[in-house]
């Protein structure tokens, strides 16, 4: 396999786990907003239209563009959004804090003073819902593996842009 084909796979699979992310935090937050008549929850459903589209947007640029000004910034715009929107505040903070350690400190049975101070209501709901429970603490999974995929892209281009410099440098014709 070529650099320039793992490149693109690297970036599908962190396109792929990003859509996946989104995908099921909007099902999360629609199941929330009903299941607990939180209509402010809905919104998610925006935020990751959103983000899906900046995803897919960045990642057709990045590919496609003729200017390599364009396709580098097109691959930031790319980077920056899917770490921020599927990896820190989906994946991290709404299923790795939001649920996975409320549901900890829940079932740990921390006194309720605590747990209300670290999870106010109503915004966040006591673990009495599973389906509700479980898409949260999921949201922690692909999001870490979107993660993972980005860390591994953004390594292997730094890495490439690092060896066409010293390439340049010594003046080696790559074949």
């Amino acid at each position: 396999m070529s650099r320039i084909q793992g490149f693109d796979e690297l970036m599908s699979r962190v396109a792929w786990f990003g859509l996946a992310v989104l995908i099921l935090t909007t099902v999360h937050h629609i199941y929330g907003a009903y299941a607990y008549d939180t209509p402010w929850r809905l919104h998610v459903g925006f935020v990751s239209v959103s983000a899906a589209a900046a995803i897919a947007a960045s990642l057709f640029a990045a590919r496609r563009a003729v200017n390599q000004v364009v396709r580098d910034f097109a691959f930031w715009v790319f980077v920056i959004v899917s770490l921020v929107v599927p990896v820190l505040l989906i994946g991290l903070f709404e299923g790795g804090y939001n649920h996975v350690l409320k549901d900890a400190m829940f079932f740990a049975g921390l006194p309720t003073s605590i747990f209300d101070r670290l999870f106010p209501p109503p915004m966040y709901e006591k673990p009495d819902d599973l389906f509700f429970e479980i898409t949260g603490v999921m949201q922690l999974f692909p999001g870490a593996l979107t993660g993972w995929w980005l860390y591994r892209l953004v390594r292997q281009r730094s890495s490439a842009r690092s060896r066409r410099t010293y390439d340049a440098r010594a003046n080696v014709v790559n074949a």
